[in-house]
């Protein structure tokens, strides 16, 4: 689109901000914004990006070799992005030219928490569905878990993680498109603040114990929580990456799932510690959860086999694992106690063709 504003109007928040598409004339204040940006993140030991690395030689290129867009408000530059249409640096064997990729996104000190980069990111996808791109993908530091949550809860979908070089770490996120469907989930990782509610969903120790098995006691506290979040959710490096489901029209949370015992070498891991919101369940919610787990397991990391276990009278758990393409394996009797009686435990699993096959993926 050659015209400096999208042709389509934008709603957004921050009513008095322009999105322009930005011209080599502001070279100087782009270089400015990204300097100024990077020596935020160094002075919140943040490794994305220094001061040091953005010359004027590099943003003039960025005019001819990409989109730039700018945020305005009146006179000055708020904020910034660019998009490119191949990004095989960071996407490597993923790279497909029928996306947009962002890259740069930069607020300005003046204007941070405001809001301003969610409204940039939300020009970005109607601007890459306004040219026919299949979606808008973008990269992240893989060690910032705040970060990755944010996008996460914008609706973008873990897709990988590749070493850019010099072991850089960064995890692909892909935006997938709002369907209209009001059962639409997220999963983002969870955090101190769902602590709350992953507390009130624990209603008793055997309720408890059904979903999370001998890893968690009762009463659920901060404490456990902190624990169980230690050392989570670096999906290169991690054991366990810990979701919650939030429904994405509302940003409301209403499940729980976790990937854990993730063996790289073996190229498998466990769904675990599974629950839904107990006032809805019977919506497809976990199915939802289980299904974007298996997505993440199996395109995301690359795994070849996913296994879980589920108790014997969790009969409605049974029958979801089942349509998400699970295949009982055998159990392990009288594995745990419940209101006197032993319960066993259901080993269930599933293999990435198996899934791929199905029509699963």
């Amino acid at each position: 689109m050659n015209t400096q504003e999208s042709g389509k109007p934008f709603s957004s928040e921050l009513q008095r901000i322009k999105i322009i598409r930005g011209e080599s004339r502001h070279s100087e204040e782009v270089l400015k914004l990204l300097r100024e940006a990077a020596g935020w993140m160094e002075s919140k030991g943040i490794n994305q990006w220094t001061p040091g690395q953005f010359s004027i030689q590099d943003v003039e290129g960025y005019f001819s070799s990409r989109e730039v867009y700018l945020a305005m408000d009146g006179a000055a530059v708020a904020g910034m992005f660019t998009l490119q249409f191949s990004d095989i640096q960071y996407w490597g064997d993923r790279n497909d030219e029928s996306y947009a990729y962002l890259h740069r996104l930069a607020v300005a000190k003046s204007h941070r928490g405001g809001g301003l980069g969610g409204q940039m990111i939300r020009f970005a996808v109607h601007r890459a569905m306004e040219q026919g791109c299949s979606g808008l993908r973008l990269d992240t530091v893989a060690h910032n878990i705040k970060l990755n949550r944010y996008y996460q809860g914008m609706g973008f979908r873990y897709m990988g993680t590749r070493d850019i070089g010099a072991g850089r770490l960064v995890n692909l996120y892909e935006y997938e498109e709002e369907t209209g469907d009001a059962g639409s989930l997220i999963l983002r990782y969870m955090g101190e603040d769902d602590f709350e509610i992953m507390k009130e969903w624990s209603v008793s120790p055997e309720y408890l114990k059904k979903w999370a098995g001998p890893s968690l006691s009762y009463p659920l506290d901060d404490r456990q929580l902190g624990r169980y979040l230690e050392g989570a959710n670096h999906p290169a490096e991690s054991g366990l990456l810990v979701y919650c489901a939030v429904r994405r029209e509302t940003g409301q949370v209403v499940g729980h799932i976790s990937l854990s015992m993730i063996d790289r070498e073996n190229r498998s891991a466990r769904i675990s510690r599974v629950i839904v919101d107990p006032r809805q369940q019977g919506q497809g919610i976990g199915l939802r959860m289980v299904r974007e787990a298996l997505r993440i397991a199996f395109d995301g990391l690359r795994l070849h086999r996913i296994s879980l276990g589920v108790f014997d009278f969790n009969t409605g758990a049974q029958k979801c694992y089942e349509t998400a393409g699970f295949t009982r394996e055998g159990i392990t009797r009288e594995a745990a106690l419940f209101g006197g009686r032993y319960a066993d435990c259901i080993e269930m699993g599933i293999l990435d063709r198996e899934w791929r096959a199905n029509g699963l993926s």
